[in-house]
């Protein structure tokens, strides 16, 4: 699935689209070849830089609410994401005002251009097509807060991540440094597609593998899930309760050779401040770097995860070790999931074929 709003417009100030709609207007009167007398001449310019006035200004206007998805629509996932990043009232109410000045300035255009249809004196069509300027402009200075919202909120909601929402994903957990990217790179055995997103402090990365042609999807979140709750912001917070609607299943990186920077004991806390959001969900534990650190520190975490009713896995992220042991115990676990969406989609499709047929 691609970017829902990844095709929503820049939208134009309130001064940029009159100075637009004017130009455009001024140049389509030059272009014109009127045939007739002065008076009949006069009607053709001023008609046509009213109607090119209203077709630029509706066209842009249009463009933005035809490329901009009903959040209502939405799935669960990006709608929580739009939730998290705009005001959902205010943008629903700024579309709302867009659409009343589309039909506004159309309704304006067709009177104006029939009063200049039937005038017979230049001076007063001339002054005709001034008064359908001066009304449009009030028309669109009126909405040049919701057209500023509206960019706003589309130069924020253009970067939400690109994900396969029909895929059962793995979310990589733990402090920075811990090895998550590179994780990542090494399960997927892709270079994982690297965005900024306006609800993290570095990116997500996203990657994908194929095991026995079924697909298996894996992010990473730096700024999200790196740190505890009660260090992140709201916009965070709201931000990890999305990830609940695309998560299945967690792998957290314990690094017990604390080259991460951080001790264990607050690796510790943060498994705990994580394990108690995704709690729902089955976790893999991991101790990466197992090849370079104390037996000692090992020992400390391994112990702490059987007392939570875990099983860890020493792994070297470098090196390879553990880690086809590792994806198998991911597919053991998201295959079953997999395999259902695979199934929902076969059935789906069925019932679409069937449907063709009996048409």
């Amino acid at each position: 699935m691609k970017n829902p709003f990844e095709k929503m417009p820049t939208v134009l100030t309130a001064d940029e689209l009159i100075d637009k709609a004017f130009r455009r207007s001024e140049k389509a009167a030059s272009a014109l070849t009127p045939k007739g007398g002065p008076r009949a001449k006069a009607r053709q310019r001023e008609e046509l830089r009213i109607r090119t006035v209203s077709n630029v200004v509706r066209d842009n206007l249009r463009k933005l609410l035809d490329r901009t998805p009903g959040v209502s629509e939405l799935p669960e996932f990006y709608r929580e994401l739009v939730d998290t990043l705009v005001d959902r009232d205010q943008f629903h109410r700024s579309l709302g005002r867009v659409n009343w000045a589309i039909k506004t300035i159309r309704n304006l255009e067709q009177r104006y251009a029939e009063k200049v249809r039937y005038s017979r004196d230049p001076d007063e069509i001339a002054k005709l097509r001034r008064g359908f300027y001066g009304r449009v402009a009030d028309i669109i200075k009126s909405i040049a807060d919701d057209l500023e919202y509206l960019n706003q909120a589309r130069n924020v909601l253009k970067d939400l991540p690109v994900v396969d929402l029909d895929l059962p994903t793995v979310v990589i957990a733990g402090h920075p440094n811990v090895g998550k990217s590179t994780l990542l790179r090494a399960l997927t055995n892709a270079k994982p597609e690297v965005a900024s997103y306006p609800f993290t402090t570095r990116g997500i990365n996203v990657g994908q593998f194929e095991e026995h042609h079924l697909k298996y999807q894996v992010i990473d979140t730096p700024g999200l899930l790196d740190r505890p709750l009660s260090e992140r912001n709201e916009v965070e917070r709201q931000a990890i309760l999305a990830l609940k609607h695309l998560g299945k299943v967690i792998i957290y990186i314990f690094d017990p050779s604390e080259y991460c920077g951080y001790p264990i004991d607050e690796q510790i806390h943060l498994f705990e401040d994580i394990h108690r959001e995704f709690g729902e969900f089955p976790f893999i534990v991991v101790l990466n770097k197992a090849d370079i650190a104390d037996r000692e520190k090992i020992k400390e975490i391994e112990d702490f995860v059987r007392s939570e009713g875990l099983e860890s896995l020493r792994i070297s992220v470098l090196n390879g070790e553990g880690l086809e042991e590792l994806k198998e115990r991911v597919i053991d676990l998201v295959k079953p999931m997999v395999e259902e969406q695979a199934r929902m989609i076969m059935e789906k499709e069925l019932r679409k074929y069937r449907e063709e047929l009996e048409l």
